[in-house]
């Protein structure tokens, strides 16, 4: 869509969030903010140092220049530094769905969600209050699960599930008026 052709307004669409619907909402939310840009530094780079010093290890050791012995520890050391690793970057996506979950149930909870679109945003309406989403905050919109999110560069994201929507065409409407939205927003920032 061109900017002559951009509908001024669409909806409103109103909904009531399912707990699955929070619960897939919240682990995608959650996974996305724990990956947000630490990807190589929390999980890459933990697995590439492990095979490093393993392959290093075992070429000292098969040339003789360390014992078998020490090889042994150091790997069984190495083998343990790389689990408590992975368990540290597990424990931070678990709580982030935890807190992710905390808000989407919240939100749940509140009712009827009002979903109200225009040029600028889109506005999130409910029994617990109102939240803006200016496109120019915004950084993507996608559809995956069954739920449309718009993505902001820095908080929690706005989703609107499927059955919002008077079926996938209207759905496909509304997701391509979102990323519409936001180049518009970005052309202007520009």
């Amino acid at each position: 869509m061109s900017d002559a052709q951009a509908p001024t307004a669409l909806g409103p669409y109103s909904f009531t969030l399912t707990p699955e619907e929070a619960k897939t909402a919240a682990s995608r939310a959650g996974l996305r903010s724990v990956l947000a840009g630490r990807l190589s530094r929390n999980h890459v780079a933990p697995l590439v140092a492990f095979a490093l010093f393993v392959a290093f290890v075992v070429i000292l050791t098969l040339t003789g220049l360390i014992a078998r012995r020490f090889g042994e520890g150091a790997l069984i050391l190495a083998a343990i530094a790389f689990m408590a690793a992975r368990m540290a970057a597990h424990w931070r996506l678990r709580g982030a769905q935890k807190s992710n979950l905390a808000a989407m149930t919240a939100l749940q909870e509140a009712g009827q969600v009002v979903v109200r679109l225009d040029d600028s945003g889109l506005r999130m309406e409910s029994a617990g209050g109102s939240r803006q989403f200016a496109f120019a905050d915004c950084d993507e919109a996608e559809e995956a699960g069954g739920i449309i999110y718009l993505w902001r560069r820095q908080g929690a994201p706005a989703f609107i599930p499927a059955h919002a929507f008077a079926g996938d065409q209207a759905a496909q409407e509304f997701l391509a008026f979102l990323r519409d939205g936001i180049r518009r927003a970005a052309r202007r920032q520009a």
